[in-house]
């Protein structure tokens, strides 16, 4: 009696079988599954592994040495653009510029640093932005105290002039202008430096 039952068990239990067998109906769901457990064990990796410093520090390297080759040409551009202008179409171009100039150098070294960590493209990217504007502040400073700064290389940016029938006015208005240039001045080189970092780490998870 209990082989019996023993055999008429088999059946059952290969249907059961082929029911659960990859190329059964399970199968995609389990293909989803493993893929989104590998992404997970990614993730969990890429958090423990925490900064690549050298990666940023080679971001803001890349960053710094963009910005000395990309001056030069936006500079001219810049100056065939504004010549002829008037004093405050100057300023603004030279303005855009300078924007410019801090957008496309730190996308480029926030790219190279999310490229080689390959991960927390991001992050990396606002990092080797910090350590770029902290650089830039260090170097300016020093400048100033070795007797020579940036200022001798600004001597293309014209401010607007101050209203003649209003002159508290026109020092606000320029208190203003002031306070604006110097957020976008900031701001740019995290914005670039986010963007590019991201797309780097992209990237760099894609290399074979």
């Amino acid at each position: 009696m209990t082989e019996r039952n023993r055999r008429e068990s088999d059946p059952r239990e290969e249907e059961g079988n082929v029911a659960d067998s990859p190329r059964g109906e399970s199968a995609p769901q389990s293909a989803g599954e493993s893929r989104r457990e590998r992404e997970t064990e990614r993730e969990q990796r890429e958090a423990e592994r925490g900064t690549s410093w050298i990666s940023v520090l080679i971001g803001m390297l890349t960053a710094l040495g963009a910005s000395l080759l990309l001056s030069g040409v936006v500079g001219s551009v810049v100056a065939l653009a504004g010549s002829g202008g008037s004093g405050t179409g100057v300023g603004v171009s030279s303005l855009v510029g300078v924007l410019v100039t801090l957008f496309l150098a730190y996308l480029v070294g926030g790219y190279a640093a999310g490229r080689m960590a390959s991960r927390g493209g991001a992050r990396h990217g606002l990092l080797s932005a910090l350590l770029g504007v902290l650089a830039t502040v260090l170097l300016t400073v020093i400048g100033a105290a070795l007797g020579f700064g940036i200022s001798d290389n600004l001597s293309g940016v014209m401010l607007p002039n101050l209203p003649a029938g209003d002159e508290q006015q026109g020092l606000g208005s320029l208190l203003a202008i002031s306070v604006v240039t110097g957020v976008l001045v900031l701001l740019t080189p995290f914005v670039g430096g986010a963007i590019g970092g991201a797309w780097g780490a992209r990237t760099g998870r894609r290399r074979p």
